[in-house]
């Protein structure tokens, strides 16, 4: 049996030499002249990840035989006490310290510490009240508090660069640059420039030095968008930079200290890339200590309503004109459609709908033919909408809806009963459509 954890580690001297030196050195490999003996730079980064995880992982579980006693109002001290003890703890670690580190309450602390606002939204800007949404709440303030590598997962148009900007300005580093880099509309040499800069001479037309994003970004947050389209080569290479703080220009031979906090994004599954051979796995675990996972527009439709009234104030305040309502038979629509887009796509047809609009009311036929044809779905095997307008499906569907009442019909695509009947008789819609046999109006 190996020796005695206690025998070997002093983990209350070492977590206080950790203290003593956190305002000085941002990673264990900065370490104080006088720890420069102790161990050598590998073992020192091996032990930094592996604190990482553990810091991150630590909730309720216990940490080699010491247990996590905490209170459940995290302004208070929390405390690590020795195996078996029932007394003073063997040491006193403050809330902030265990946030600084990544410190992660249970789902119950969650609830009560992130209560949701009337209106839907968040101090961080980011609209949503569902579950998911919470989630990603609670998760933006935890990662705005650590350095921490952050992994943000989600399909395209579900915001993950607004949540990487989140992160930003709630944390430490609000005050330097905010750079985000899509690995994917680039190719792999002019990213490799981009990221790590370049010297006069290294390739055709490279006429003078130029600094590359990563030190550039000293001090700040840089986003890596759609990481999982990276290159093999370049995964090696940016790696390597987060392994060893330091960057080489293109065609350089001296190495730059930075200090930089990774965010990366992408919309395809890592795991899945990794088992094809298109992705590193060592650089997965590098970027993936906190995940952010966004849910899709599609699971989160109660946040609808909130997002487009927020789309319709910033189109005022943009345009000057006076502010657009949705009816409540367009909202009905919009909550039934998929949204493959997202919040880019909801975004869209917002803007769409107000430029299209000539009152300050937008009805449901102002909505895209994708999302009005929604309105005839499940009807009567003897029905079918083949070859008709979009609009005439509308008031089909919505008779159909509410079997022939022309009032109701109109009040749900925000039309008159008069326009309603207009529009009738343009299609040559009969005036018993929808009408159950036998029912009178």
């Amino acid at each position: 049996m190996g020796t005695e954890l206690r025998k070997r580690l002093d983990l209350e001297a070492w977590l206080s030499d950790l203290k003593r030196l956190g305002g000085q050195a941002r990673t264990l490999s900065e370490r104080h002249e006088s720890l420069q003996d102790l161990m050598d730079l590998a073992d020192l980064q091996m032990l930094e990840e592996a604190t990482k995880r553990i810091i991150v992982s630590l909730s309720k579980k216990a940490l080699y035989g010491f247990s996590l006693a905490r209170e459940r109002d995290l302004t208070g001290p929390a405390a690590i006490a020795r195996p078996g003890s029932t007394t003073q703890p063997a040491f006193i670690l403050p809330a902030r310290d265990l946030l600084d580190s990544g410190y992660s309450p249970s789902s119950a602390e969650r609830v009560d510490r992130f209560p949701i606002d009337p209106e839907g939204q968040y101090a961080d800007g980011i609209i949503g009240s569902t579950e998911g949404m919470r989630r990603v709440h609670h998760l933006i303030s935890k990662a705005a508090t650590c350095s921490l590598p952050v992994l943000i997962q989600g399909e395209s148009g579900t915001g993950k660069e607004l949540v990487a900007r989140a992160i930003h300005q709630k944390s430490g580093r609000q005050a330097r640059r905010f750079f985000s880099e899509n690995c994917s509309a680039l190719s792999e040499s002019l990213l490799e420039s981009e990221l790590f800069g370049h010297v006069r001479g290294a390739f055709t037309g490279a006429d003078r030095d130029r600094k590359g994003i990563l030190e550039l970004a000293h001090g700040g947050t840089l986003l890596l968008d759609e990481i999982g389209d990276m290159s093999v080569r370049m995964q090696s290479k940016v790696l390597r930079a987060l392994q060893e703080r330091e960057v080489r220009p293109v065609g350089g031979k001296e190495t730059i200290r930075v200090d930089v906090r990774i965010i990366s994004a992408t919309n395809r599954s890592l795991h899945g890339l990794i088992k094809e051979g298109v992705f590193r796995e060592d650089l997965f675990y590098r970027i993936n200590v906190i995940t952010i996972d966004l849910p899709p527009l599609r699971d989160r439709k109660d946040d609808i309503p909130p997002l487009v009234a927020h789309f319709l104030d910033r189109i005022a305040a943009d345009s000057g004109f006076p502010r657009r309502e949705f009816s409540s038979g367009a909202l009905e629509l919009l909550a039934s459609y998929d949204w493959p887009g997202n919040i880019r796509e909801l975004e869209n047809v917002v803007q769409r709908a107000v430029a299209l609009s000539e009152s300050e009311h937008i009805d449901a036929e102002e909505l895209p033919d994708r999302i009005r044809h929604l309105m005839i779905t499940e009807e009567a095997q003897d029905y079918s909408g083949a070859g008709k307008a979009g609009e005439q499906l509308m008031i089909e569907k919505a008779l159909h809806n509410f079997e022939g009442d022309k009032t109701h019909a109109a009040r749900f695509i925000g039309w008159s009963r008069p326009k309603l009947y207009r529009r009738m008789r343009h299609y040559a819609i009969p005036i018993r459509f929808g009408r159950a046999s036998g029912k009178s109006q």
